[in-house]
């Protein structure tokens, strides 16, 4: 599925298309009639209800649950409201599904950003907190951590 853009801006709009049939979801089902299809403000928004369907999909396979943290310079001054509402619209998570699948073997990986939880930190970079950082290490994960 991807959330693909329809109209020009301001009134752009977006829409879930099943990229192996091109057809769009209605917000029931998907069909061919474009004219139907369930518009969307934000590909973020698109993107909540391609969750939910591939949840709907993969629900029986046991669930787990991670953070990785994304971290965001900011000059100048801004509200944590006006910074969340800017990222909700202006930013899109892009998984490349296409190229690599929905997941390792037979997983569903989800991310999801909240932007609605979008803290300010003290100014020093993500990466210094790392406890387990190696820099032969490009994830900075510890060896043991294939479960």
């Amino acid at each position: 599925m991807s959330a693909q853009p329809i109209g020009v801006p301001p009134s752009r709009r977006f829409v879930i298309q099943n990229l192996d049939d091109a057809k769009v979801w209605n917000g029931k089902a998907f069909v061919e009639d474009w004219d139907e299809a369930r518009k969307y403000a934000t590909a973020s928004d698109a993107c909540f209800d391609m969750a939910d369907i591939q949840r709907d999909f993969y629900g029986a396979l046991p669930r787990r649950r991670f953070v990785c943290p994304v971290e965001i310079e900011v000059y100048g001054k801004i509200t944590r409201t006006k910074l969340a509402r800017y990222l909700h619209r202006a930013t899109t998570l892009n998984v490349k599904t296409h190229e690599y699948g929905n997941g390792p073997g037979e997983t569903l990986v989800l991310p999801v950003i909240h932007f609605g939880l979008v803290r300010e930190i003290e100014d020093v970079p993500m990466l210094s907190k790392v406890d387990n950082w190696d820099e032969e290490d490009e994830f900075g994960l510890e060896d043991d951590d294939e479960n």
